[in-house]
């Protein structure tokens, strides 16, 4: 059976939940963490080391006279440490998780110390019991599931539940104006012509990025702001700003006209625009899904002050996907751990929608050691064009959409120093988001011979966020 590698962008990793150090650099989104952890990832900085399969605990000498006391709970994995400092994982957490990479045979201690036992009964103690669902008893309920109201609107309604119908026509009738002056914009812009906009200052697409952002619809206002980068994207920008307008032109159109709209694509119009279910009523009004969910791709990028998390989960037994969206401020962690090639035994519950891809963990546990590596079944590079094409018939707004391609093979193109995707069999190529040295490396690993990768395809381009090779 084939092992499962990631490109040389996001690091290898096994098919196992042996941690290995590209393992441990991915939960270690904070450089300057992964910095100081790596200068302490050394056996004359540690005592004391040892590890069972639920914990590896070590002492690390610090300036003072005691050494920190530094543990970490491998199935989540969490991280406890007696310095001071408010980062987690700290660098004595991050050095010891690479150490413990790097050279498990040194933790030879198979009774956790007092210390560690106590952080881990604390731990289990704190479990969070099963959830409990209620089902909303009214139509009234599930339309204000739909909603987040203002923070002060929600002050409001906190103290005066009377006002809560009140706070949110409100905000409709906000939103419906801001959804007013950005189709005067747009058409303002489509008269002008693509050549005007390209020499736009960036006020012209703030401005109106702001009164989204007052009139609360975040999501166009994070699509306008999309539009500026179009501009200077290549030889073929016009095609890709028209484009990318016209997207959002059918997004605003289709929110004008929400009570037109199937169920499902009300849920999805809402999300687009910005109004998000509140995790709570989520999950009180969504069947939880059960199932082995195989951790296929991971990619991290930094937006602004925030560092997003794109988790791509296949279900073993349901055969479906899952994306489990998140955001980390600053050097905050995610709010789930969870580490490329693991395998997680638990719940997701998804977003409704047109194609219901989003979910949101209900309770994980790794499963340690993992089961026997079952590939996701795979596809040709037709069959991907095909399928993409039924669901962006289905969901117009779509950006990623995730495919596992079989018997491919990577090739490089010199005159456009550029990599694509070949099958064995048929002449369709894709093209390859991917940094060059990346490319070669999964050449060297294919061996010269058809592999199978997963990845996301945006209907230009597929990037390459893991790939299956035999032994």
């Amino acid at each position: 059976m084939p092992g499962f590698y990631a490109p040389a962008s996001a690091g290898i990793f096994p098919a196992d939940l042996t941690w290995t150090e590209e393992q441990a650099r991915a939960l270690l989104t904070d450089s300057g963490t992964l910095k100081r952890g790596l200068d302490l990832a050394s056996p004359t900085k540690w005592n004391n080391l040892g590890q069972t399969a639920a914990a590896a605990w070590g002492e690390c000498k610090g300036s003072g006279s005691k050494p920190y006391q530094t543990s970490i709970a491998l199935t989540e994995p969490a991280f406890k440490c007696s310095c001071p400092s408010r980062v987690f994982p700290c660098k004595h957490g991050a050095g010891l998780l690479l150490l413990l990479a790097r050279q498990p045979q040194l933790f030879g201690g198979t009774t956790p110390p007092a210390w560690v036992a106590q952080w881990l009964e604390k731990r289990q103690q704190a479990q969070d019991p099963k959830i409990t669902k209620a089902t909303p008893n009214s139509v009234e309920a599930r339309e204000e599931s739909l909603t987040t109201l203002h923070p002060a609107e929600e002050s409001a309604v906190a103290e005066d539940p009377a006002k809560t119908n009140q706070a949110l026509q409100k905000r409709l009738s906000r939103m419906a104006q801001g959804a007013t002056e950005l189709e005067d914009w747009l058409l303002d812009l489509i008269r002008a012509g693509t050549a005007v906009a390209q020499g736009q200052p960036r006020s012209y697409w703030e401005v109106p990025a702001a009164r989204l952002i007052d009139n609360q619809l975040p999501g166009l206002a994070s699509r306008v702001r999309e539009l500026p980068g179009l501009c200077h994207s290549g030889p073929n920008w016009p095609e890709r700003l028209l484009a990318r307008l016209g997207e959002l032109y059918l997004l605003l159109r289709a929110f004008q006209r929400l009570d037109h709209q199937t169920p499902e694509a009300r849920e999805e119009i809402l999300q687009q625009v910005g109004v998000n279910s509140k995790k709570e009523d989520l999950l009180a009004r969504q069947p939880a899904v059960a199932d082995e969910w195989q951790v296929v791709g991971l990619h991290t990028e930094e937006e602004e002050r925030l560092t997003v998390r794109r988790a791509w989960l296949w279900g073993r037994r349901t055969g479906r996907y899952a994306l489990v969206l998140e955001y980390a401020f600053g050097s905050q962690r995610f709010a789930t751990s969870l580490v490329p090639a693991a395998v997680y035994a638990g719940e997701l519950v998804f977003y409704p929608g047109l194609l219901a891809l989003r979910a949101i963990p209900v309770a994980l546990r790794s499963l340690n050691p993992a089961p026997p590596n079952v590939d996701p079944p795979g596809q040709s590079p037709t069959e991907l064009l095909d399928e993409y094409a039924t669901a962006l018939a289905r969901h117009p707004w779509l950006r990623q959409w995730p495919a596992t391609l079989r018997d491919v093979l990577p090739t490089y193109l010199p005159p456009d120093d550029a990599w694509v995707l070949h099958h064995a069999t048929e002449s369709v190529a894709l093209p390859l988001r991917l940094e060059a040295e990346t490319g070669w490396h999964l050449l060297a690993q294919s061996g010269g011979q058809p592999i199978q990768v997963f990845g996301e395809w945006n209907g230009r381009t597929f990037h390459l966020l893991a790939y299956f090779a035999g032994e």
